[in-house]
């Protein structure tokens, strides 16, 4: 089982100057052993999700970077750190701005419906209920895909369907969106006997703060019914 690691960020720590979480870059102390890392800040639910939906991303095979708590030195806030795999956004990757032109966005959504990961990332999403995946929450370096940023999940923001999703449907062929879904529902149909990061006492182990752990009750009622209703939700 994944664990979070706990330890203190030090000194000189940038702002990584993307996205709006006010997320910095820096060095982090785990237990004898520097890692370099991304924090940003957040209410204690939001760094309880992050935690818990990157360790549950992992359980299910959508690779999410290494996580863990720690310390700011300057004020002695308790902050999400990701550990840093060095790799690009996928809007970054695709040298896509903010301000994407249609034929950028045709792109991206092609890049998404070629990925054989991709079902299972939106079954993910609809099981977390994920209200903030977007292009610039994916890193990749063309051959690996992380998931990031999952502070927006587990209800603490209202969920209105999957926006990337919506962007194959809208701008790819028929087919491929019709596929994606059909890989989200297959994928989803895996999800329930392989979970096993759902308990209280499983977090509590795993090294998250026993306050955090009332996600899992809203992740083992939705298992049951994932697959069932997956076409509604995305």
């Amino acid at each position: 089982m994944s664990r979070i690691l706990l330890g203190a960020l030090q000194p000189g720590a940038r702002p990584l100057g993307i996205g709006n979480t006010g997320a910095r870059r820096g060095i982090a102390y785990f237990g004898g052993q520097h890692r370099g890392v991304i924090v940003k800040g957040g209410t204690a639910d939001e760094l309880a999700a992050e935690c818990f939906c990157a360790l549950l991303a992992n359980d299910l095979h959508v690779q999410a970077p290494e996580c863990g708590l720690v310390r700011d030195p300057d004020n002695g806030a308790i902050l999400f750190a990701s550990v840093d795999v060095q790799t690009p956004n996928l809007m970054q990757a695709l040298n896509i701005t903010q301000q994407a032109t249609p034929g950028e966005l045709s792109a991206l959504a092609h890049e998404l419906a070629g990925w054989l990961g991709f079902g299972r990332l939106l079954a993910l999403d609809v099981l977390m209920q994920n209200a903030d995946r977007n292009a610039g929450n994916l890193l990749t370096d063309g051959v690996d895909w992380w998931a990031i940023d999952h502070a927006r999940a587990l209800g603490l923001f209202p969920w209105n369907g999957h926006p990337l999703y919506r962007l194959v449907g809208q701008k790819c062929n028929a087919m491929l969106g019709a596929g994606a879904e059909a890989s989200a529902v297959s994928n989803a149909l895996t999800f329930a006997p392989g979970c096993h990061i759902l308990s209280e006492q499983d977090l509590v182990q795993a090294g998250l703060p026993a306050q955090g752990a009332h996600f899992a009750g809203q992740i083992i009622a939705r298992l049951p019914q994932l697959a069932a209703t997956m076409s509604a939700t995305l």
